[in-house]
């Protein structure tokens, strides 16, 4: 039994071949008597292991985050939200002031709604928000989608 993918034991990939061949369960079991229904089972799952996509994990999603957004998951300081209300009145997008501060914009979103200043926002501005957060209450009333 020789493995010929590097992610699958010796064990899964000649089961694996012997299906592939045409070999029924019970051709299987009787060619390798020491393997089990169970034993066919596992190999189907560990190809099936070995050829999903890796999932990063959630350290690996912080990490690639924090490079672009280097203070990302970090608590707000009070300094923080002044200078975010302070880019507000300055009119910067929130893009913008997502650069500025270094956070997602999901964060100066969540953030704006939070300190209650999103009638400070330009109003395209706010109104892209309002869309975006689903804080429109006709959009989230679902007796006004015209069905």
């Amino acid at each position: 039994m020789a493995a010929t993918d590097p992610n699958l034991s010796a064990k899964s990939a000649t089961v694996l071949e012997m299906i592939a061949s045409g070999n029924t369960y019970d051709q299987i079991l009787a060619a390798y008597p020491d393997l089990t229904y169970l034993d066919i089972f596992r190999s189907a799952r560990e190809a099936l292991n070995a050829l999903a996509p890796a999932r990063p994990t959630p350290t690996n999603r912080m990490g690639e985050i924090r490079r672009s957004y280097p203070r990302a998951y970090e608590k707000w300081s009070q300094s923080e939200e002044d200078r975010l209300r302070k880019l507000i009145r300055d009119g910067l997008t929130v893009a913008q002031i997502a650069g500025r501060l270094q956070r997602q914009r999901s964060a100066i979103r969540s953030r704006i709604i939070r300190l209650n200043i999103v009638d400070q926002l330009a109003p395209k501005e706010r109104d892209r928000l309002i869309r975006i957060s689903k804080l429109d209450p006709i959009a989230a009333d679902p007796s006004e989608s015209g069905d």
